[in-house]
């Protein structure tokens, strides 16, 4: 992430040296970006939420795939059945992106973790010098 890309993020508040979240967070998400906890949180939140609504949709759409034909004739039975099949499509396509969400709200809690740990392993260091946060 470039520093013009940096300001379209929350911003950390830095005093002095390197922070926590460059020194923790940052190689443990890859090169290039650091995020304090509350950012960490707030994006794993936000990608919980957008699972949820995923998730609300395929109740919705799982309607469209069971569509009867209104009618004995022909067309009304090809018409549905092309119909269910666009349903089903939709849903396998919320499924994933569902997943995917779920998915990246564990990475970003995963990342949360560590934070604290790393946190906690180094205030112990700092407190052991004689130092605090």
């Amino acid at each position: 992430m470039t520093d013009n890309q940096q300001a379209a993020l929350p911003s950390v508040r830095r005093y002095g040296g390197a922070s926590i979240e460059t020194l923790a967070v940052a190689p443990l998400l890859g090169d290039g970006y650091s995020y304090d906890k509350a950012t960490l949180h707030e994006i794993a939140t936000e990608f919980e939420n957008l699972a949820d609504a995923y998730k609300m949709d395929q109740l919705s759409i799982d309607i469209i795939s069971r569509t009867q034909p209104p009618g004995l004739d022909r067309s009304s039975d090809e018409n549905a059945t092309t119909f269910g099949r666009s349903g089903i499509a939709l849903l396998n396509s919320l499924r994933q992106c569902e997943k995917y969400c779920r998915d990246q709200a564990a990475k970003y809690r995963a990342a949360l973790d560590r934070y604290g740990v790393t946190e906690d392993a180094h205030s112990t260091d700092l407190h052991r010098t004689g130092g605090s946060l």
